[in-house]
């Protein structure tokens, strides 16, 4: 047992000491307060790893304003934490319990890059929309290291699987690559709430899926009218048949499908 505590402890110090050389935190600063007053530093990362969850929502929360502000753009922190954002919600032994909370914030930053070179500028009374010239390469290492967690089947995941599958939504230049995945993963999901996610994802990619396109939106029309593997039979009425209706992973996602469908067909 204390081999193992140690192991632990030297990963987590090994951690914490990438923190304050691989991070530029002259970048990492408050977007309203003037310096030095609004400069963070490597304790705002390693509270990200604070067994309090407050201490770690409140981490979590600054960051986000770091990275984005108020969503609109993405600040030059973004590519500096990134890597290391990715890295808490990988985390194998689940240390961090705001891993679902920092996946929101990777939907907002891909969400802010891809919109920030199509605004050239903005109209009155709004914010620049921007994006740092490290963001594209940072957000393309960030989707490559969230791929293998579609299908992290720690107990209780499914709204980590949930989550990544909605920031890999964002990768729009790999659409097709991710449709195929996500098409794969369904078969497997065993949940329900990741399962619609996944539907919803198929349904941001397909209008950028050139050549996977039109295999999306009929994969979409199936599941509108697919019920699944049906309705929950009642326990106590045939024990044999709830249990074998729960060993099953087909899900009735006809709503979300719905949803889906109407965003495949818009147009770009």
């Amino acid at each position: 047992m204390k081999d193992t505590e140690d192991a632990g402890g030297d990963a987590r110090g090994k951690l914490t000491a990438r923190f304050a050389t691989e991070v530029d935190w002259t970048k990492v600063v408050d977007l309203y307060i003037p310096l030095p007053d609004g400069q963070y530093g490597p304790d705002l990362l390693e509270r990200l790893w604070s067994p309090d969850l407050r201490t770690a929502e409140d981490a979590q929360a600054t960051l986000h304003f770091v990275c984005c502000g108020d969503g609109s753009s993405v600040s030059p922190a973004a590519p500096e934490v990134l890597p290391f954002l990715v890295e808490a919600v990988r985390d194998p032994a689940v240390a961090v319990r705001v891993r679902t909370q920092i996946l929101e914030t990777l939907v907002v930053l891909a969400r802010a890059g891809n919109d920030a070179p199509a605004r050239p500028g903005p109209r009155l009374g709004e914010r620049w929309r921007t994006a740092p010239a490290a963001w594209p390469a940072a957000w393309e290492r960030a989707v490559d290291a969230l791929l293998p967690l579609l299908a992290d089947d720690v107990e209780g995941d499914e709204d980590v699987r949930a989550g990544v599958a909605a920031v890999l939504a964002r990768a729009t230049h790999r659409a097709g690559d991710l449709i195929t995945r996500f098409l794969a993963r369904f078969a497997d999901e065993p949940h329900l709430s990741a399962a619609e996610q996944l539907v919803l994802a198929v349904g941001e990619l397909a209008p950028h899926a050139v050549e996977r396109r039109e295999d999306a939106v009929g994969w979409l029309w199936q599941r509108t009218v697919d019920a699944g593997k049906g309705e929950e039979p009642d326990m106590d009425d045939d024990t044999d048949a709830w249990l074998a209706w729960m060993e099953q992973h087909g899900h009735d996602v006809r709503p979300a499908a719905v949803v889906a469908l109407r965003r495949a067909l818009r147009p770009l």
